[in-house]
């Protein structure tokens, strides 16, 4: 079980609660590698509300459910709900809570999952609150740079290349905040660097922050996680096609490095394809163990591990 009811951000998830959840990811991983599907929410029907487009968080959700033999209801986008109406959050939380025993859901809106879980008489997952907050991510990748270096502390990572706009990144960040020893160095266009709230928050709790224009990653850096510009956020179109092509990391850039190479996807111009055979390129690894992570919260929200 879990100490809270509902996951909304990644500053629930101290150490000593990742760890357990990493023990039952790990397992989880055995139980696919084994049995493919166990019965341990087949009594349960999960709730699946995704209001902004998705694909790994969505499937791997779903695949989530279906391995752990529960039910699901779903949907996807606002024209499929009476959202289209004009029906408030609040009130399509309550008729989903009545029909669920957890309720998953990603909205645009930042804070979105905050109103939704204080709404919600289930349990509740934060799958994405527009460019805020996306802890089950952080999860997932927090537990791949375990796996590639055996340790969340004493690390190097670089952070690119929009750090503004990224919830990904922004939950990330919380999450290894609270890890000692940790430097993060921050890389892209001036105008989508973290913002000083943001810098501010990280350095309060210990962790040592740069700007930087430009990075070398054989500078010894353990971790490069990097995510598209987030084309969907920006008031200026013209930003984001001027930077679109010039941040990219190649493979003259990664070769022969010890960097663990991350991107919690979809690849747009962020990674070029020659780099994708490397050793140290995890991403799709990565986006594997979304499953695993993900059977892991539901059974633990629900009580059953």
């Amino acid at each position: 079980m879990l100490p809270f009811p509902s996951l909304i951000s990644s500053t629930q998830l101290t150490p000593e609660i990742i760890d357990s959840i990493f023990k039952v990811t790990d397992d989880m991983a055995d139980q696919i590698e084994t049995s493919g599907r166990i019965e341990l929410l087949d009594d349960k029907v999960v709730a699946l509300l995704f209001f902004e487009p998705s694909s790994r968080t969505m499937m791997s959700f779903q695949s989530a459910a279906q391995r752990l033999k529960a039910g699901m209801v779903f949907a996807q986008n606002a024209s499929s709900t009476s959202f289209e109406k004009g029906e408030s959050l609040e009130d399509l939380i309550r008729m989903v809570e009545s029909y669920s025993d957890i309720i998953v859901m990603r909205h645009a809106q930042p804070g979105s999952a905050a109103i939704a879980a204080e709404t919600s008489k289930v349990p509740f997952i934060n799958a994405g609150d527009g460019g805020n907050e996306h802890p089950t991510q952080s999860l997932i990748d927090a537990y791949t740079i375990f796996k590639e270096k055996g340790r969340l502390d004493n690390l190097k990572i670089m952070f690119g290349f929009d750090s503004l706009q990224s919830r990904s990144i922004h939950s990330l960040t919380k999450l290894l905040s609270q890890y000692e020893n940790n430097h993060f160095t921050f890389t892209g266009p001036g105008e989508l660097m973290p913002s000083q709230t943001m810098l501010d928050e990280l350095t309060s709790n210990g962790v040592t922050c740069e700007l930087e224009a430009e990075v070398k990653l054989h500078d010894g850096y353990d971790v490069a996680y990097v995510n598209r510009l987030q084309q969907e956020r920006f008031e200026d179109p013209a930003l984001f096609e001027e930077n679109r092509l010039k941040y990219r990391l190649l493979k003259a850039d990664i070769e022969g490095s010890e960097c663990a190479i991350l991107d919690p996807l979809p690849r747009i111009d962020e990674i070029a394809t020659e780099v994708d055979d490397l050793p140290n390129a995890v991403y799709f690894k990565q986006a594997s163990y979304g499953v695993p992570v993900r059977m892991a919260l539901l059974a633990m929200l629900l009580g059953k591990a």
